[in-house]
């Protein structure tokens, strides 16, 4: 009887110490995220007090341009589309929501476009027939307070405006006389990828600066740049056409416009004034164009974008179109004169000089690369280039009657044979030739640089703007309290971000109480089994207690143990 009293306090001074140890285990892990979560919470006092919101770059880009950031997609509203004047009332609802190119509606200055809905509406999408220019868009919210929008300073050809507030009655009145094609009026929610939220050129900050002669070319021949370096980079590249198919063919605008957002170029295009004349020399096309004319839009295009890369078609016109002959010529001679002040002065005062550092042109069999047209791009869920470019030529529905298309292989198909569109050389450098693969080699550190002083600017415009407003806020106070007052005015938070701060801190909250309330759970759970262990012995499927400890172990923690319960 001695023994077993020995043994029994031995086998108790063990489970003390392993539940001590247990405990300081526990205790210590508890703390560790105790001090993270306290940490994560103080970080998101501090961005409160400082007014910086932890997504705020993402939650600006989208709503700059539209994009609702809300999980659930929005709907396409059923809508019905009036035209007011001064003699007429017309609907005109089965033109505007038929989804072609080929039904438009007219609209004079003076005259109203009234759209109707049953529901919310929070944004409209417009698919404009003719040029663009300035036109304003009006709707009355929930407690009938009017909202106008001045639209149509870039000329978006296709439009998308999203409104602050719902609204189920719009107008729409032009500053001159216009077309529409289609009207599209969506729910609250994230936008369908089809709507195209276009952002302005690129400007003097372009990486690669595409020159192509017509709507179609881009695709056929130069795809390759557009998917890999800006829709799966995400580099500025801007586009400039020659050709201006308003003149001639204007559904080819539209083609246009749906090729490039298939491929992920974001940034909306340029376009010439020339139109699109069939010659397939350059001698032919010398005489129908003013040659003149065409080096000074490239000039002009190289200048104002400043590319670190310029990309031509072939200087024989692929399969010897004049007019993709005579732009290359013309490019040719943009890029080694746009540095000079005396060449082209206009443009040259009006948007400085540049010289380009790299100049790539189609098929040209110096210095050459090969574009991958074929690995699988992560930005277009592993679709490659030949994938995208594939789809995207099927929208230029114009043109597949012609027999041109993109092939497997990453040939572009003509008439008059197959053109590798993988295939390029390095024209001109300033920076060195290429050792890779790559056209932004040796200027990526340039294009680093340009970010950098870009990213610079934001902040410093976004310090300027919060300066002002504090300026604003701390004089109207001094106008209305004392010195004292108006500091604290200044100083206090504004709601929204009071908001954020309180739902923090209540999150790490609930976080903090769920873990507490775990480590306590385990804790009794590892002492009531180390209890099971002291006056329990296991059989098959048995727990066998000894009576006079029985009261000594909950009945929830042996039958947690997988046993049933025996006391003997």
């Amino acid at each position: 009887m001695l023994d077993y009293h020995k043994k029994t306090n031995e086998m108790e001074r063990k489970i003390g110490m392993h539940n001590e140890t247990l405990f300081k285990y526990l205790f210590k892990n508890s703390f560790k995220k105790l001090l993270s979560y306290s940490f994560i919470a103080i970080t998101a006092l501090g961005l409160s007090c400082l007014h910086i919101s932890p997504c705020g770059a993402v939650t600006s880009t989208l709503a700059a341009s539209g994009q609702n950031i809300s999980e659930k997609e929005a709907d396409i509203i059923d809508i019905s589309v009036y035209k007011d004047s001064a003699s007429t009332h017309s609907n005109i609802t089965a033109d505007m929501t038929d989804a072609s190119y080929d039904s438009t509606a007219d609209i004079a200055s003076g005259e109203q476009l009234i759209i109707e809905s049953d529901e919310a509406i929070y944004g409209l999408y417009i698919i404009w027939s003719s040029e663009v220019s300035g036109y304003t868009i009006s709707y009355n919210d929930k407690d009938n307070n009017k909202t106008s929008i001045q639209c149509g300073s870039y000329g978006y050809l296709h439009d998308y405006i999203p409104f602050n507030t719902a609204a189920t009655s719009i107008t729409i009145e032009t500053s001159a006389d216009m077309s529409i094609s289609d009207i599209y009026a969506y729910s609250e929610g994230r936008l369908p990828e089809t709507v195209q939220i276009w952002q302005p050129p690129c400007n003097d900050d372009t990486d690669i600066l595409v020159f192509s002669t017509h709507a179609d070319d881009e695709i056929l021949f130069l795809g390759g740049v557009l998917t890999n370096y800006g829709g799966e980079q995400g580099l500025n590249v801007q586009v400039a056409y020659m050709c201006d198919f308003f003149l001639t063919e204007p559904v080819r605008q539209h083609e246009e416009l749906d090729g490039l957002w298939e491929c992920g170029i974001k940034n909306y295009p340029v376009k010439g004034d020339f139109m699109d004349l069939y010659s397939l020399d350059l001698g032919t096309a010398m005489t129908q164009y003013n040659y003149d004319d065409i080096v000074s839009y490239a000039t002009a295009c190289v200048r104002r974008f400043k590319p670190l890369v310029c990309v031509s078609q072939d200087f024989n016109g692929e399969y010897g179109h004049g007019g993709h002959c005579i732009y290359a010529k013309a490019v040719s001679e943009a890029v080694n004169s746009s540095a000079e002040a005396s060449f082209n002065p206009d443009s040259a005062s009006e948007y400085g000089i540049w010289d380009t550092p790299k100049t790539y042109y189609h098929l040209y069999n110096e210095n050459t690369i090969t574009l991958d047209v074929d690995t699988p791009l992560s930005r277009f869920n592993q679709r490659t280039s030949v994938d995208i470019l594939k789809t995207a030529f099927t929208k230029h529905v114009s043109q597949i009657s012609y027999s041109f298309n993109v092939m497997d292989n990453g040939y572009a198909k003509t008439y008059w044979g197959n053109f590798d569109s993988r295939a390029f050389g390095l024209y001109r450098t300033t920076v060195g030739y290429d050792t890779g693969n790559d056209m932004m080699e040796h200027v990526t550190a340039l294009h680093t640089e340009r970010e950098a002083k870009k990213e610079a600017a934001r902040l410093q415009a976004a310090k300027e703007k919060e300066d002002a407003l504090d300026n604003t806020g701390s004089d109207n106070s001094n106008n209305e309290a004392n010195d004292t007052s108006s500091n604290e005015a200044h100083s206090s938070p504004d709601i929204k971000q009071t908001a954020i701060t309180l739902i923090a801190i209540l999150i790490i909250g609930v976080v903090i109480c769920s873990q507490a309330y775990r480590t306590r759970y385990l804790y009794k759970k590892k002492y009531e089994e180390n209890k099971i262990g002291k006056y329990a012995s296991a059989g098959e499927d048995k727990l066998w207690l000894q009576k006079s400890h029985s009261h000594d172990v909950d009945f929830w923690s042996a039958f947690y143990s997988g046993h049933r319960c025996v006391i003997c």
